[in-house]
């Protein structure tokens, strides 16, 4: 199943090409990885993945869903998000605990119910560490 796809994108910034018909597909349970020398445009397929940026043409389909048509802070409700590179969020935690924190998006608890470890906080933080 097709997990992510990516076709023909191409966004200009002033005269400068970015990316000139750039398409490819992630599957359920497959690892891509997009590499390239600085100013290849890694980054603004991302950018482009994730709302920040409007490509001229192109589509962008995540689990089915239109993401070119999608408002960047629904496009991470649907699972897709996005950090810095050589960005160090909180040093003194765990890389599993920056993940952990990336998903607040996705908890629905109160400060009160994490606080006192009731059982509706343990579950949600518990699926979100196999997720992480």
């Amino acid at each position: 199943m097709v997990l992510l796809k990516v076709e023909d994108l191409s966004i200009r910034f002033g005269g400068i090409l970015a990316l000139d018909g750039v398409s490819f597909s992630v599957e359920t349970g497959e690892i891509l990885s997009i590499i390239g020398p600085n100013g290849a445009g890694k980054t603004t397929v991302f950018n482009c993945i994730t709302g920040i940026y409007e490509p001229m043409k192109g589509s962008i389909q995540f689990k089915g869903r239109d993401l070119l048509r999608t408002r960047p802070h629904r496009i991470i409700a649907h699972g897709v998000a996005r950090t810095f590179q050589n960005l160090e969020l909180f040093s003194t935690m765990t890389v599993l605990d920056n993940l952990l924190v990336g998903q607040h998006s996705d908890l629905r608890y109160s400060l009160l119910e994490a606080v006192l470890r009731l059982p509706k906080a343990l579950k949600q933080e518990t699926a979100g560490s196999l997720r992480a």
